[in-house]
């Protein structure tokens, strides 16, 4: 690309678009180029993976209510039975007439049974898992999705409101520089196979996310690795992580642990970092006491301090990890382990500490794959 049609480009695109690319590349505008021509690649696939989603979803949630209402003997379409839809029946009535209004605006004869279905928005099914809609679910809708854990209706609404603000950022061409795409295209499969195990397999198959997702031209070192043969345990139990004060650490998102030949499935979002902590009950005594939303953590370090000395750590001075647990949502979750397949003195993956981007953890086999 020549100087001058950079520059067009660039002008096209706006600087303010830009920006967050830019970051990514340290003011690098071919960098900065190529990551927002591969956030646009991820994003197409993503909203492809959306698509089928959606199209899967309406049709087995139309199959089943068509069912319930028994169409075929009463000759009328479930969405006109008040019987069926119960208390949200003038809402559902309101949404199907401005989708046939909208398709006989298009052209006329459009608004048929199957077009009307088709034309439904993705909110109109999402909200149809809504809690005002838990008898449906018991009658109906849970045949839509048999395989939902528990049969629990509210395990599938969780996984719809967060589908959808991603669909909405995908439709809004927005950055996914900060969004977890590996983890939402992990819950549009999940929600596939909760419908049919072989239709989550087929999308294996076919979603090209994954691919893509291990080629994104920059990659922030954020990730801070620890040797974890002890601090594993503390940090399951405990949400932390402490080591001797004084060791330097440089400025890191998370946190990852390697411990038995393998980096632990769990990367910990750092909340909060103190050194040279007094590691005694006396020093625990006085955090705790220390009241107001301004001393929280001081709290949390003397719960930490006791449960630590409860599970054998001794006195001392150490530095202190405040980490997000295994649940939270800030906390990433890999789909294994990854193991090392290294062997021989000196061959750890990790002796004191190393840096690596999260973004190669998540798409690694092993721990060749991490940079």
């Amino acid at each position: 690309m020549t100087a001058s049609t950079r520059d067009e480009l660039v002008s096209l695109l706006t600087i303010e678009r830009l920006a967050p690319y830019l970051r990514e590349s340290d003011g690098n505008i071919d960098l900065a180029l190529e990551l927002y021509s591969w956030n646009a690649a991820i994003a197409a696939a993503s909203m492809e993976v959306v698509a089928y989603i959606e199209v899967m979803l309406r049709n087995a949630v139309d199959r089943e209510l068509s069912r319930y209402a028994h169409e075929e003997q009463r000759k009328l379409p479930w969405f006109l039975v008040p019987s069926i839809t119960g208390e949200s029946h003038d809402a559902i009535s309101k949404s199907i007439e401005a989708t046939r209004t909208r398709l006989r605006g298009l052209s006329a004869h459009r608004d048929s049974r199957d077009q009307i279905i088709a034309g439904l928005s993705f909110g109109f099914w999402t909200e149809l898992f809504g809690s005002k809609h838990e008898d449906l679910w018991r009658a109906a809708l849970s045949n839509a999705l048999p395989g939902t854990p528990a049969g629990r209706r509210k395990n599938v609404t969780a996984k719809l409101e967060r589908l959808r603000p991603f669909r909405n950022r995908l439709a809004h061409h927005d950055s996914l520089l900060s969004q977890d795409v590996l983890f939402q295209l992990e819950e549009m499969l999940t929600l596939a196979e909760w419908m049919s195990p072989g239709a989550r397999t087929w999308l294996e198959r076919h979603e090209k996310v994954s691919d893509l997702y291990r080629q994104r031209p920059v990659t922030p070192i954020d990730t801070l690795v620890v040797p974890a043969t002890e601090a594993w345990d503390l940090y399951e139990n405990n949400g932390i992580y402490i080591c001797p004060a004084g060791r330097n650490f440089r400025p890191s998102k998370y946190l990852a642990f390697y411990a038995n030949k393998e980096i632990k499935p769990t990367i910990a979002q750092i909340l909060y970092h103190r050194d040279n902590v007094e590691w005694t009950t006396t020093e625990a005594a006085r955090l705790s006491t220390l009241a107001g939303d301004a001393n929280k953590n001081d709290r949390k370090i003397a719960a930490a301090i006791t449960a630590s000395r409860a599970a054998g750590w001794t006195g001392g001075r150490y530095q202190i990890f405040l980490l997000s647990r295994i649940g939270d949502p800030r906390t990433i979750e890999l789909k294994a382990a990854i193991p090392h397949l290294h062997s021989g003195r000196g061959s750890a993956f990790v002796q004191r500490h190393r840096y690596v981007s999260h973004h190669s953890l998540q798409s690694a086999k092993d721990t060749s794959d991490v940079k």
